[in-house]
């Protein structure tokens, strides 16, 4: 089986406050008339979306057409060595990613059998989720996140409604700014305010679930190793299941210094793209779970090698979610196999666009998400769908920081 063509779906988000305003989906076409699907991730690629989509296109056409699908280690490496880079960088590694998750679909769907099966096949039967404590829609966030009431209710929602069983939120801004951060730039020491705020609103939640749910604080690479522990010293009261990226992803060395000085298990990854920088976080004793994400490390091979090192480290696995609903999709396969799992990061329920852009909608019920029998990734793109909500301008996909003219 060959691969010859294959076609980009650059899709406009119709909730851009789910997933991401921009969605991107490849499809690969072989000679034997099987299609794989897969998803790049967007959020870490500083590139306008239809541009991207021509940057794939020119990807898929150097780097794999006229290639066996089966081949998937050979197709990472020759990622990996392109062009005497050796680097992991994060949009090669993105799109690199998209296109193996597209290759192991089309894989299964040859062979008759779900993507879990060729990587190691069941470890559980369905994977537990988390949720983001967010406002509900249509509520102000400001206004939500003042008020202690509307915090626990969301919380209980969240838990009895919906059935969740671990809540996430980062009670912290994630840009900077000169009034919010007293002019400072990350990696920055929390102000007095903000660790009261954040304790306030940690309070609010765990006194809402009480022991039903976990609760995670999810911070995005802010602090100082210092800050992180002034952080930490606050929030160790409520139990956290983990205190996650507390600080920049690049400093393995400063995380350590954070992981030593709390009871709190530290996680970090998401903005890893590669199984090198993982395996140093493991040897700085920087973290007990990582959370890679199949969308960003070069797709499931390169996770499931990941997710071995953390085995052999006794360190648990959190994938990372964030996209749309093919990415979803190959988390699950994922997911389903480790034998070191913790949880899975969710996206809601994985209803509306979720649903509506997908042939065979994902099956999320009772807080947990239910695998296919179906071959591949058991997941097919709505194309028709894909293309009606195409995205038709260079519109960037979040807002550019602002320009300093002077």
């Amino acid at each position: 089986m060959r691969i010859i063509g294959s076609e980009v779906f650059p899709v406009a988000n119709p909730r851009p406050s789910v997933g991401g305003p921009v969605w991107m989906f490849v499809r690969l076409d072989t000679d034997e008339g099987v299609r794989g699907y897969g998803e790049v991730f967007t959020s870490s690629v500083f590139t306008p979306p239809l541009t991207l989509a021509r940057v794939i296109a020119d990807f898929v056409e150097e780097f794999a057409l006229g290639h066996d699908p089966a081949n998937v280690e050979a197709f990472v490496h020759r990622i990996h060595n392109s062009h005497y880079t050796r680097s992991a960088d994060l949009t090669k590694m993105a799109i690199a990613s998209g296109v193996e998750l597209a290759m192991w679909d089309a894989l299964g769907k040859a062979l008759g059998r779900p993507v879990h099966a060729l990587i190691g096949g069941r470890m559980r039967e369905s994977v537990r989720m988390y949720s983001y404590l967010t406002p509900p829609p249509g509520t102000d966030g400001e206004a939500f996140w003042a008020d202690d009431e509307a915090i626990a209710r969301r919380a209980s929602e969240l838990v009895e409604v919906h059935g969740f069983t671990a809540l996430k939120l980062d009670p912290f801004p994630i840009l900077t700014g000169e009034e919010s951060m007293l002019g400072q730039f990350v990696p920055l020491q929390p102000s007095e305010r903000q660790l009261d705020e954040a304790e306030r609103i940690l309070a609010a939640v765990r006194g809402a679930v009480g022991s039903r749910a976990a609760v995670i604080v999810g911070t995005h690479g802010q602090f100082t190793a210092s800050g992180a522990l002034r952080v930490a010293s606050r929030i160790e009261r409520f139990d956290p299941l983990w205190f996650e990226e507390p600080v920049p992803p690049e400093l393995p060395g400063e995380m350590a210094k954070v992981a030593r000085g709390t009871r709190i298990p530290i996680a970090a990854g998401e903005r890893l793209s590669s199984k090198g920088g993982f395996a140093q976080l493991m040897r700085d004793g920087a973290v007990t779970i990582v959370n890679p994400d199949v969308t960003q490390v070069g797709g499931l091979l390169e996770a499931r090698k990941i997710a071995a090192l953390a085995e052999a480290n006794g360190v648990q696995v959190t994938p990372h979610v964030f996209g749309g609903p093919l990415a979803a999709a190959a988390s699950l396969q994922l997911a389903l196999t480790l034998p070191t799992l913790l949880i899975l990061e969710g996206n809601g329920v994985y209803d509306g666009p979720y649903a509506d852009l997908l042939v065979d909608p994902l099956d999320w019920h009772d807080g947990r998400l239910w695998p296919s029998e179906r071959p591949g990734m058991g997941h097919d793109l709505d194309e028709d769908r894909a293309r009606a909500w195409a995205v038709t301008d260079e519109r960037f996909q979040y807002r550019r920081p602002a320009r300093d003219h002077r």
